[in-house]
């Protein structure tokens, strides 16, 4: 009966490993559809919506190219040699606007003229936001299920990323970046493991490397993992471990770590811009959020063009939060900031394409509420896990949300469609799927698996059909 038993057992075993393959050969072929049908639509955008350069910030990204390698410089469009020979094989050069690492991704094609670099860009950036967008597919596939994958990728990649991957600007790779960086967040909040702080670090330095600012993710960061601490060392469960986890004693080394590896990838650029203008963090952005309008910003950049005319501004003069508050006071900044957030969000994927966001939470409550009915009435036959990991992680995609509304609603007189705003669209969607599907999982040894997983296949499939639905009209009617 034992050996029966045991051949019955491994049997099955065998079924469930062919049935997990088949399920990835059908992932995979869906990864085939879907590179194919984004680089079919990223194509159409590439010839037909985005074929000048000239007249749009387009044209400053390919000066960036020229100026950051000036010995492949072209037809005079570079300028003279900025740093040595050894500091062009990191990502540095910034004119205070344009940030080095697409110029520095580009850099093999500095030789060719404009025009070419411009159709070189546009079509490397569409290829590499691709192959980033499977890559992350198959990552979800692994830690999520299959119809939460695609979901993913097909709401993220065409929802936001195809459409600025035919452009020649670092955006699409921002915010993949920005998606990258804020997985990696939310992973330590959640199991603040050592190698992963160096991760973090990593693509940290590589996001600040593509756009600014950081701060708003490095500070609801650094808040929620401190208060987390905070609880764990004195809240009603200190001292219980869980699979979660989370060390205070790696909150020391770990943010060392951080740091450290945030220099490493950072630091040409941060001494680049110590060198030029007196600051290792600068950017002119960071001035122009405190104005009025981009007249004065231009103006601004004018007249504070190096180190010299920017260390002659004081805290008085500097255009900031301190100059903003003495001048017009705390009453103008909120109202300021509320209707920039209202432009913002109007003009931003957030507001293009809300009902996926929506759409994305829902399912995250629906998921939610069966896990709190099932967890209520069935106590000792659920794999019980402390709920402490998910509020910490919407915690901080509140507070990093929060705080770049904030920032890019206060920008907005002068820069609008803020790519900090749209940037939110994937990491605010991944951060509903991922938790809706943590929850799934953990009923998976209830009564009720059955139930949550129908519930949870449905819902997923409603955006997936209509995308795909979408998808196959614009492939008849190929118009940008």
């Amino acid at each position: 009966m034992s050996e029966a038993s045991s051949v019955e057992s491994a049997a099955l075993a065998s079924s469930m490993k062919r049935k997990s393959w088949g399920k990835w050969y059908l992932f995979l072929g869906f990864l085939m559809l879907y590179t194919w049908a984004y680089t079919f639509l990223g194509t159409i955008l590439i010839i037909e919506k985005n074929s000048s350069r000239i007249g749009n910030p387009q044209s400053t990204h390919i000066e960036s190219v020229y100026q950051s390698f000036p010995a492949k410089d072209v037809d005079g469009a570079g300028g003279t040699v900025i740093s040595g020979r050894a500091s062009q094989w990191l990502p540095h050069y910034t004119d205070g606007i344009v940030h080095p690492l697409w110029p520095w991704i580009m850099g093999s094609f500095a030789s060719e003229p404009p025009d070419e670099l411009f159709m070189s860009g546009k079509w490397l950036n569409m290829f590499m936001s691709c192959a980033l967008m499977v890559l992350l597919g198959v990552v979800a596939a692994r830690a999520f299920s299959f119809t939460g994958s695609a979901a993913i990728i097909l709401m993220g990649g065409f929802g936001v990323i195809l459409e600025r991957s035919a452009f020649f600007s670092p955006d699409a790779l921002y915010y993949l970046l920005v998606v990258l960086t804020w997985l990696c967040g939310l992973s330590l909040i959640r199991q603040n493991r050592l190698w992963l702080y160096a991760v973090f670090g990593v693509f940290l330095g590589l996001t600040f490397l593509t756009r600014p600012p950081i701060w708003p993710l490095v500070t609801s960061f650094v808040i929620v993992s401190f208060l987390r601490t905070i609880f764990e060392a004195v809240g009603p469960e200190a001292g219980k471990t869980d699979e979660t986890s989370w060390v205070n004693s790696n909150q020391l080394v770990g943010f060392a770590m951080l740091v450290t590896a945030f220099l490493i990838v950072a630091g040409p650029r941060l001494s680049f811009a110590n060198e030029r203008f007196g600051n290792p963090m600068h950017s002119y952005q960071n001035y122009f959020v405190w104005m009025e309008n981009g007249a004065e910003a231009a103006r601004f950049q004018r007249t504070y063009p190096d180190r010299e005319s920017l260390e002659s501004l004081t805290v008085v003069t500097r255009p900031g939060v301190i100059r903003y508050l003495r001048e017009n006071g705390a009453g103008s900044l909120l109202k300021r900031a509320s209707e920039g957030i209202a432009k913002e969000v109007k003009a931003s994927a957030l507001g293009r394409s809300s009902w996926i966001l929506f759409y994305g939470f829902f399912v995250f409550i629906v998921v939610a509420l069966i896990h709190r009915w099932v967890m209520a009435r069935q106590r000792d036959e659920v794999w019980r896990v402390r709920g402490a990991s998910a509020r910490w992680m919407l915690l901080f995609v509140a507070l990093m949300s929060g705080l770049t509304l904030f920032y890019a609603g206060v920008a907005n007189p002068v820069i609008q469609g803020n790519s900090m705003t749209t940037a939110l669209f994937v990491p605010l969607l991944l951060t509903f799927i991922w938790i809706a599907e943590r929850y799934r999982r953990q009923l998976q040894r209830s009564h009720y698996a059955t139930l949550v997983n129908r519930v949870y296949l449905a819902l997923m499939i409603v955006p997936i059909l209509w995308i795909i639905v979408r998808i196959i009209e614009a492939v008849k009617v190929p118009v940008a």
